[in-house]
């Protein structure tokens, strides 16, 4: 398992995408000032995200009041692992807490399963749909 991102859920999208892309100077990897989704180049081989706030709580069905979550999510630490599956039966024999399934994000090109620590941040496992060309 591998910390592939740090991903900041945002409220203000465009300010943020300016804030890391124009202010701290981060190379853009992906996305632009309307994508609600952007990645920056940080000088490691851990990325930083941003999100829109809402996308996230959209897909994980968590934009509804939850007394266990006063909040929508504002972070996320993303691990990259070779089966999602297989990781996912691992975490849960062990106790962990799924918040979502494992399921094809297609949109975001990955196999991804989400936990959460016991604190409540949000943690996502995932692995590219289609590998990366070398």
């Amino acid at each position: 398992m591998r910390c592939s991102y740090i991903r900041l859920l945002v409220n203000d999208y465009e300010a943020c995408f300016h804030f890391y892309a124009d202010l701290l100077k981060l190379p853009v990897l992906w996305g632009d000032e309307s994508s609600r989704y952007a990645e920056f180049d940080v000088g490691s081989p851990t990325r930083l995200a941003i999100s829109q706030r809402e996308v996230m709580a959209e897909a994980l069905e968590t934009d509804t009041a939850d007394p266990e979550l006063p909040h929508q999510d504002r972070l996320a630490v993303v691990f990259e692992v070779e089966d999602v599956d297989a990781t996912t039966e691992q975490l849960i024999a062990t106790g962990a807490r799924q918040a979502m399934e494992p399921r094809d994000w297609t949109a975001w090109g990955v196999r991804a399963a989400h936990f959460r620590d016991p604190d409540g941040y949000l943690l996502e496992i995932n692995h590219p749909l289609i590998p990366a060309q070398d």
